[in-house]
């Protein structure tokens, strides 16, 4: 009986293949991070178009959003371990082109949130599932594989400040972009890859074997991350436009760096754990974060400083929570690998519910000090927390 054309066995047939497929693979993360920063950075005008003036708003679609991710990270990583993984993103990816078009269009706050969650819904099921399609092609390239989403959402959020910023403040047309984009890579995801993924799946579902030191250890540093990283997206915006009174030029300038961060430095960051193992990079990616989190929101408006700490933040976070990823993947059986990515991006969505409201809660005592004990503090415990996984040498991963 002739084998299976899977994606696998595509991938091992020669160097150029294996890219083709990766490189197909991660475009899901570039409308990810598109959509993100065109919502993150044109929120404060969508809001203000609707007449709804309280900060406090900021954080609760911001809410939503991650709420929409949270319901559906677990069951996009089950997806990949029981179901076509090809089926599962496409599915997804046509959810959320619907909904970022949509976006756009929102007319009031009620439907704001409900577009917001419904994207979120579709980015929940796909981010997991291409998470660890890239990283459980092969051991060794783990750490490169999953630094090819981050590169591919750092240009999104790169690029989308300087695509909304001529049109604010209206944002129709960005949006339409948005979808336009996501059919796009719909049709090539159709196209290039196989609907079968491995031929090796899980029998049963046992989360319970998902459960160990790594696995818990960066369950709470990702949770942390979460807190820090959606109180930094839901105000980022408001704090250079109306907290700092930067030009909208200056302040897209600033937000792309977020992007710029992780599509320099994510891929080598990546190899680099592939080289020295995936725990030490995931601590130094962590670092970045804290570092660029505590330096942002210092209460400093000067654009170059605020651009180098922007750079910082995004190069840690760009890379991060795939890094995280990977040494979950490393952690258990290569017949769960989805289900555990799952888990750390349903944790990390949990974080970031409260990020947001945490965020505006605090704001009633000033960027600064709401930046220092939303952001800045959960990023130092979310880096202490990495320093708690034991490093993973071994392949887990089985021959098809």
């Amino acid at each position: 009986m002739k084998a299976p054309d899977t994606l696998r066995g595509r991938a091992r047939q020669s160097r150029t293949m294996f890219i083709v497929m990766v490189l197909v693979a991660g475009l899901p993360a570039l409308i990810e991070g598109f959509d993100t920063s065109l919502y993150a950075f044109g929120s404060p005008y969508i809001l203000k178009d609707m007449h709804a003036h309280s900060l406090a708003l900021l954080g609760l679609i911001g809410t939503a959003y991650a709420l929409g991710i949270a319901v559906f990270s677990l069951i996009g990583g089950l997806l990949f371990d029981y179901f076509s993984v090809k089926w599962t993103v496409m599915i997804a990816v046509l959810i959320f082109a619907i909904f970022t078009l949509l976006t756009g269009y929102a007319p009031n706050v009620m439907s704001l949130f409900w577009m917001r969650l419904l994207v979120g819904f579709g980015e929940g099921m796909f981010q997991p599932a291409i998470i660890t399609l890239l990283g459980d092609i092969f051991f060794e390239t783990r750490g490169r594989g999953v630094s090819v989403f981050a590169v591919f959402f750092g240009a999104g959020v790169f690029f989308s400040p300087y695509v909304i910023a001529p049109f604010l403040p209206h944002v129709q047309i960005p949006f339409a972009i948005s979808a336009l984009l996501s059919v796009i890579v719909l049709g090539l995801f159709a196209w290039i890859i196989p609907p079968v993924y491995k031929t090796v799946t899980a029998r049963r579902l046992q989360l319970g074997n998902i459960f160990n030191r790594n696995v818990l250890a960066l369950s709470t540093s990702i949770f942390l991350f979460g807190i820090s990283l959606f109180g930094f997206r839901s105000y980022f915006s408001d704090y250079l436009l109306f907290g700092l009174h930067l030009v909208k030029a200056q302040a897209a300038t600033i937000a792309s760096m977020e992007g710029l961060g992780g599509l320099l430095l994510a891929f080598p960051l990546g190899s680099l754990a592939d080289k020295w193992g995936r725990k030490p990079v995931v601590s130094v990616a962590s670092v970045l974060v804290m570092l660029g989190s505590l330096l942002v929101f210092s209460g400093s408006g000067q654009v170059g400083f605020l651009i180098f700490s922007t750079f910082l933040f995004g190069a840690g976070w760009g890379v991060y929570v795939d890094l995280v990823s990977a040494l979950g993947q490393d952690s258990v059986s290569d017949v769960i690998a989805g289900t555990v990515t799952g888990w750390l991006l349903l944790i990390f969505n949990v974080g970031a519910l409260l990020g947001g409201p945490l965020f505006g809660l605090l704001l009633h005592q000033g960027y600064q000090k709401a930046g220092l004990f939303g952001i800045g503090i959960p990023a130092v415990l979310a880096f202490v927390m990495t320093l708690a996984t034991k490093p993973v040498r071994t392949s887990n991963i089985l021959t098809d």
